[in-house]
This record gives C-alpha cells, sequence and structure tokens, in this order.
C-alpha cells in the first residue's frame, strides 16, 4: 500500500458521514495502521454538505486530502460526490456512489433543477478511474430505514479490489460502532450489491 492511502466520504447531514469515518477508522487500527479523519462541514444543519476524510498510514498524515489525492471516493449522495471529485478525485480514484438523490432546499423550492444521475455518473466518469454507482433503495426500503446508507455503502467499499482494509475488520467493526442486525445485513447487502456490477 502507498501510503497515506486516502477516502473520502461525501454527503450531507444526516447520512452518517461521521459515524463511516469512525468505523473505517477503527477497522483500520485493528490492522495494526494509523488512521487519521478529518471532517469538513457546509451549512451546520441536517441537509447541508458534509466530507469526511479518511487518510490511513503506519504514521500520522495531515487530516484532510490534498486536490486530486483520493484514492476512494464514498458518495452517499450523487451532487454531493460530484462535487467533491472535482476537488479531491483523479484517475487513481475509484469512486462508489448511491444514486438516489437527496435535493437541497433551493431544488425543492424550485429556484434551480436537480441534475440528471446519468449526467452525474459521466461527470464522475470523466475524473475517476472506475465509477459503480449503486441503487440501495430497494434495501433501504425493506429494512424501512434510511439511516442504514452507510452501512450499505460500507459494504460495498469492503469488497473493493485493492482497498487495504479487510473485510471481516470492517465488518467487525460495524458491529461494535452501531450493534444493530438491520445495519449488519445493509452491510451485507451493500457487499453484494457491488460484487454483482464486477461480474
Amino acid at each position: 500500500m502507498r501510503e497515506p492511502y486516502s477516502i473520502l466520504v461525501a454527503g450531507v447531514g444526516g447520512q452518517g458521514n461521521l459515524v463511516c469515518g469512525r468505523i473505517i477508522a477503527e477497522a483500520t487500527t485493528k490492522q495494526g495502521l494509523r488512521p487519521v479523519v478529518g471532517d469538513t462541514f457546509g451549512a451546520s444543519r441536517r441537509g447541508g454538505s458534509v466530507l469526511t476524510h479518511i487518510r490511513i498510514g503506519t504514521e500520522d498524515w495531515g487530516p484532510l486530502i490534498p486536490k486530486g489525492e483520493a484514492n476512494i471516493l464514498l458518495g452517499f449522495e450523487p451532487v454531493e460526490a460530484l462535487r467533491a471529485a472535482l476537488r479531491f478525485a483523479s484517475d487513481k480514484t475509484v469512486a462508489i456512489v448511491s444514486n438516489t438523490p437527496i435535493p437541497p432546499s433551493n431544488v425543492t423550492s424550485g429556484n434551480l433543477v436537480y441534475p440528471e444521475v446519468s449526467d452525474i455518473k459521466r461527470g464522475l466518469e470523466s475524473i475517476c478511474e472506475k465509477v459503480y454507482m449503486l441503487d440501495a433503495e430497494p434495501v433501504l426500503k425493506s429494512l424501512d430505514s434510511t439511516r442504514v446508507l452507510n452501512s450499505y455503502m460500507l459494504g460495498a467499499l469492503s469488497i473493493l479490489e485493492g482497498m487495504p482494509l479487510d473485510s471481516r475488520n470492517l465488518k467487525q467493526a460495524l458491529a461494535e460502532v452501531l450493534d444493530s442486525d438491520r445495519d449488519m445485513t445493509a452491510f451485507n447487502e451493500g457487499a453484494k450489491a457491488l460484487q454483482d456490477m464486477r461480474i
């Protein structure tokens, strides 16, 4: 692994970015590596932009990923993923993105139009090495909770080739931090979704 290995989680307030960062950090320490986590916030309310930077290595690094240096972009919301990619991604970035939009207030008020998800995907593909767009909606509905999206996305992350964290450590960290059957089911479904896309 070339150090530091950098994972960026992009979403909006209320989606569980911070918990996701904590779980990845816990999994990292289980492997004897050192995580450095930094968070940046947009509007300080539910629905505002949130970025969680996780940098992994054998020594301490600055908490924020430099421009173009993200190895993985974990996008909980499509527009936020594209916004993050424009700054932090490059042709060495693999993006795993939920294709479920959460329109901001200026879209719901009718002042702006939310872009087509297909256009967002094309934008991501023009920047990143590889883009996986996942449809988490059926799983979230079956579990009757949108709050398990972060666990679903961690499941997808857990089977990504070349990712330095062992899937068992991510699963164990998830169980320790959240201790929820629904979250574990979402994790397993996310892993299956990405596996099916790679076949």
